[in-house]
């Protein structure tokens, strides 16, 4: 008897949990439905919709994830994220100037005007050798030719700053502060500055080796001294305009990408700003909506990409958390939106 009545009880609980089970499945159900409702009210609020990027595709959206006996967790996904990569695209640009580039480019030129540019130990001994077979005049002459051209050699400096204007215009492209047409005619102007400097470096070079060659023939005619001299300051007057140019280009270039970061950041911030404020307005009109949602669980919306920016240079979430009454009490009016916000916990992570 007494076997009986212990299997009597246990398949009665067995069919009490299968009905609790059943309840609660269906409980979840119906709050899942919910949520997906308010999920695409909320997006329709933050005007998900119409942000579109390449092809189409939407450039916001929202995620959602219930926890049992905590509450619902939407992940939101806005544009101001994507809006954000520029930025740290147009500060890694200018970060890794000072990595791509061998120095400072201004630095660089700035000396070379008054200090003879170091040469290799084969270049250097390669006068001196010449230097000892040498009369004296013509020595001095091969000498003090040979320095010049060492002095005017600006094609490595040159080169960095149009590197480094290069990297800047890249950043201007990137906040949008030149379009796909000016970004081209930059590179177009820079590329062309390299070809001309270029062409003058070979020029230089060829008249390197005119000097060397008219060395024994000095001392025989006098008027080639005079000749080598004009055609080097021919050269020296067609590159040191080049070589200001340059300069000018960076300068002007990392100064406008500095300013273009200041403006871009400060707007972000301001749109991020702008952004919570319509989010509050959406759950203050919509979050009572969630009438499944037990009333003491929260709503926790976390917006990704959106938090502050610690010293790690990691993005960070802005998390933004709402209890269910309050929510319902600013639907109501009983509470101001003010209050609402007061109310709320949020942070970044």
């Amino acid at each position: 008897m007494r076997k009986v009545i212990r299997q009597t009880l246990a398949v009665a609980v067995a069919l009490i949990g299968a009905a609790s089970a059943h309840a609660q499945d269906s409980s979840l159900e119906g709050l899942q439905k919910n949520i997906d409702i308010f999920s695409g009210v909320l997006e329709d609020a933050l005007d998900f919709k119409e942000a579109k990027g390449l092809f189409g595709l939407s450039l916001g959206g929202i995620e959602d994830t219930y926890l049992l006996g905590q509450g619902v967790v939407l992940e939101v996904r806005t544009p101001l994220a994507n809006s954000r990569n520029r930025l740290s695209l147009a500060s890694l640009n200018s970060a890794m100037q000072t990595l791509q580039v061998s120095g400072n480019p201004f630095e660089s030129i700035a000396s070379s005007r008054s200090q003879p540019r170091l040469q290799s130990s084969s270049a250097q001994a390669s006068p001196v050798m010449a230097l000892q077979s040498q009369p004296a005049q013509s020595n001095s002459f091969y000498a003090q030719m040979m320095e010049r051209v060492a002095n005017v050699d600006y094609s490595l400096a040159v080169n960095n700053a149009i590197q480094q204007a290069t990297e800047s215009a890249r950043s201007l492209r990137s906040l949008g502060s030149v379009d796909d047409n000016d970004y081209e005619q930059l590179r177009a102007d820079l590329e062309g500055l390299r070809v001309e400097m270029g062409e003058k470096m070979r020029g230089l070079r060829d008249l390197e080796a005119q000097i060397r060659a008219s060395t024994t023939q000095a001392l025989a005619d006098s008027n080639i001294e005079e000749e080598m001299r004009s055609k080097l300051d021919a050269v020296m007057a067609q590159i040191e305009p080049l070589r200001e140019q340059a300069v000018a280009k960076a300068a002007e270039l990392k100064l406008r990408s500095e300013q273009a970061e200041q403006v871009y950041a400060q707007q972000w911030q301001q749109d991020v700003v702008a952004f919570e404020d319509k989010l509050y307005q959406a759950m203050c009109d919509y979050g009572s909506t969630l009438r499944e949602l037990p009333v003491d669980e929260r709503v926790s919306i976390i917006l990704t990409g959106l938090g502050a920016q610690g010293e790690d240079q990691r993005r960070r979430d802005k998390i933004h958390v709402f209890s269910k009454v309050d929510l319902q009490e600013c639907q109501s009016g009983d509470i101001s939106l003010a209050t609402l916000r007061e109310r709320s916990d949020h942070y970044s992570y």
